[in-house]
């Protein structure tokens, strides 16, 4: 009996070691940057010092989708300022391929001169191997060799580019990405991966216990960043409701409680069905009120790379504060945030970089300044 309950609390322990180190980790440890803040200074997690991210992103574009449902989605997304990144497959179902002259691809080019954004969705979203289950024959890289992950990624991202589409970003399709997938990404210099590869694997597709990581993060140690996503709230077609609405509010406010990246993920079908659209313009007009930065997943990617390993140093000399700040990425961190703690003995601040170039100057006074590094 002993023997017993000793193991049984051996598994609960590990049990709770390991859920905590995935789900919980950003919560204890905070952002994985460099720098945050120290005595003086507190430096703005995103642009302009605002507190959390919102993009939205939409699966499953492909050469059969009607362009009208882009153009609906679009017209959502830009009445509320909003970007979406289009997740396009190239060669669905290994029979229609986007070509430039398209109506689709036309639709997706107008999104990308307004400022959205296309990304990878796998090639042809249907797995070669045979399998009963429908979800299962969407896994499409499922199981696949390296080299025939690597092929169809770049295949994809050819045709796409044929088209005049240029591509930073993927996600798997059915949520089937694999450590090779990763690899093959980073290999061919992709700046982001957006999955929900958050284990317990069992969780991974649950919208209400998969995306428990707020922040970008580079898994296996790779280049490459992970920009979480969170579940389809939308895939409810006529019976979607103010029950959906309610439990998407709630998760966004967690995330924007701890200066998260909100990644919302759509399909193009089911959000163009029923309430769905209806659905976003209700979120996205409750989300009007909160302090956000609303970036393509490129132009977030951009920035946290920069972010996560800008370190800053700071000390007090007569009446002055030095801040210096030391870039370890080539990506620009425009309208960066410096809020200056107040001190009653300290009157100015000098913002340099690493060689001892004045960057910006002024009064302690100013509580925070933004400035382009």
């Amino acid at each position: 009996m002993l023997l017993w309950l000793a193991l049984g609390v051996l598994l609960v322990s590990l049990a709770a070691v390991y859920i905590t180190h995935y789900y919980y980790r950003d919560l204890l440890f905070g952002p994985p940057v460099d720098f945050d803040e120290d005595h003086f200074i507190e430096i703005g997690l995103y642009p302009n010092g605002h507190r959390g991210v919102l993009v939205l992103t939409c699966d499953d574009v492909n050469a059969a989708t009607d362009p009208g449902k882009v153009d609906r989605l679009l017209e959502v997304a830009d009445r509320f300022d909003t970007k979406t990144v289009f997740f396009v497959v190239p060669f669905y179902k290994g029979r229609y391929m986007v070509t430039k002259d398209s109506g689709i691809a036309g639709a997706l080019r107008r999104g990308v001169e307004r400022g959205h954004e296309v990304a990878l969705h796998g090639l042809t979203h249907s797995s070669p191997r045979k399998g009963l289950l429908s979800f299962r024959k969407a896994k499409e890289l499922g199981d696949l060799s390296h080299s025939e992950q690597k092929r169809r990624i770049k295949k994809g991202k050819r045709i796409l580019e044929a088209c005049g589409l240029q591509v930073a970003g993927f996600r798997s399709p059915a949520f089937s990405a694999s450590i090779d997938t990763l690899r093959v990404l980073d290999m061919e210099e992709f700046l982001y991966s957006s999955d929900t590869r958050i284990y317990p694997f069992m969780l991974m597709s649950n919208k209400r216990f998969c995306e428990s990581l707020y922040y970008p993060y580079h898994p296996a140690g790779l280049s490459i960043l992970d920009l979480t996503t969170n579940g389809d709230y939308f895939w409810g077609y006529s019976a979607l409701g103010s029950e959906d609405l309610k439990s998407l509010k709630h998760r966004f406010d967690r995330f924007y409680e701890n200066r998260g990246s909100f990644v919302l993920l759509s399909h193009i079908d089911p959000i163009n069905s029923g309430k769905g659209l209806w659905v976003l313009e209700q979120f996205l007009e409750y989300a009007q009120k909160k302090d956000l930065w609303r970036p393509t997943l490129k132009a977030l990617a951009e920035w946290w790379l920069a972010r996560e390993v800008l370190f800053a140093t700071s000390e007090v000399k007569e009446d002055t504060l030095y801040v210096t700040l030391e870039k370890g990425s080539e990506f620009p961190l425009n309208s960066l945030s410096i809020r200056l703690k107040p001190n009653l003995l300290i009157k100015n601040y000098k913002i340099m970089d690493v060689n001892q170039v004045l960057l910006k100057e002024g009064k302690l006074s100013e509580g925070t300044v933004t400035i382009n590094v």
